[in-house]
């Protein structure tokens, strides 16, 4: 028994580090796991495009499965767009130009197929970050904006199951942007969902729900990633 919970505690600490700890440089990961070193990365809709030995080459999207910014200690993983499935043919005025011009953008987005959220936890029950910065003037659509704000959405998954948006109801004051994870009541239900089966693991996140103030995101993903190492230690 001590043995495991060495063996539990000894792993927790390894995946901690080793996520946390940054890289020197920034990587890509292909389909076949192929880890590659480069100098830059750079997403678009379609491509993943990277610098290596001051060379540029372009991969499709669906051959990375993941990359990573040194600079940011930030790592993005490939899934499935959750917007395709939600956005739905409607009809439309043909004198609606407002209307057609949504429409026109809704049809492109259903047609990108993956997306690259920051991956926040290591193991089986994965949070998912989505910043998109905010316009508060010039033109976004011609990358000419200047923004200090950013929206923020939360996803969760169980490895690569589909992922479920979190509705977390921060219940913020208008023209406050501070949009990070904190463990309000629709998250503490979520999570009892997910970080099931020990009790030590529950009992930490009831008092995590009860603590004021709200505890927070860095929180909220350490509790996940210590569930998660205690389910590899389970398939010992």
């Amino acid at each position: 028994m001590k043995h495991k919970i060495l063996n539990y505690k000894t792993l927790l600490i390894l995946v901690l580090c080793s996520y946390c700890t940054a890289q020197t440089s920034d990587f890509i990961v292909t389909k076949s796991f192929d880890t590659i070193s480069v100098e830059k990365v750079s997403i678009t809709d379609h491509y993943v495009k990277t610098v290596i030995n001051g060379k540029k080459n372009k991969y499709n999207i669906d051959e990375i499965i993941s990359y990573y910014i040194s600079k940011e200690n930030k790592h993005y993983e490939r899934v499935k767009n959750p917007q395709a499935d939600k956005i739905k043919a409607k009809q439309i005025d043909r004198y609606d130009y407002r209307a057609l011009e949504t429409a026109h953008i809704d049809d492109y987005e259903k047609r990108i197929e993956y997306k690259f959220f920051n991956r926040l936890t290591v193991g089986r029950v994965k949070l998912f970050k989505k910043v998109v910065p905010l316009p508060t003037s010039g033109n976004m659509h011609q990358g000419n904006f200047h923004s200090s704000y950013e929206d923020v959405t939360y996803y969760i998954s169980v490895y690569d199951s589909k992922l479920e948006l979190i509705n977390y109801n921060q219940g913020l004051e208008l023209n406050n942007y501070n949009n990070d994870l904190k463990m309000t009541k629709n998250v503490y239900e979520l999570l009892q969902i997910y970080l099931h089966g020990n009790d030590e693991i529950e009992n930490k996140l009831e008092k995590l729900f009860l603590s004021k103030p709200k505890s927070n995101e860095e929180q909220i993903i350490d509790l996940i990633n210590e569930y998660n190492s205690w389910v590899e230690v389970k398939k010992q």
